[in-house]
């Protein structure tokens, strides 16, 4: 990928997951996935927590009143709550490992749930 690529321009591709026994599809790119579990690892365990906590709260609220009828910025919102969930999910408790380990890093990104389409 070139410096001058912007992130609109990078390859991006739609994952089907279950999250909270529903299926949820969410927009995806390398570049965000990556950043997202380096952001995850980073946060001291208190505040991911917390950060997690509202994620689900916020998530939760959107499956009650139904995907269908989230459009917009709210569609936008619930995907990205999404998505912190399924790295949440991914990267299970090994954020410390991860911080001092790059290999397991490279394992999260590679998880078949990430994966783009062949």
């Amino acid at each position: 990928m070139s410096e001058t690529e912007t992130k609109d321009e990078e390859f991006s591709w739609d994952a089907t997951v279950t999250l909270h026994g529903s299926e949820v599809v969410i927009p995806l790119k390398n570049s965000v996935i990556k950043q997202e579990i380096e952001d995850q690892i980073s946060i001291k365990g208190s505040h991911r927590k917390a950060i997690l906590r509202s994620t689900v709260k916020k998530f939760s609220a959107c499956l009650k009143k139904g995907v269908e009828n989230l459009q917009g910025e709210a569609l936008k919102e619930f995907q990205w709550n999404a998505f912190i969930l399924l790295i949440d999910d991914i990267i299970a408790n090994r954020h410390m490992a991860m911080r001092s380990d790059a290999s397991l890093v490279e394992g999260a990104i590679a998880d078949p749930r990430l994966q783009a389409p062949k």
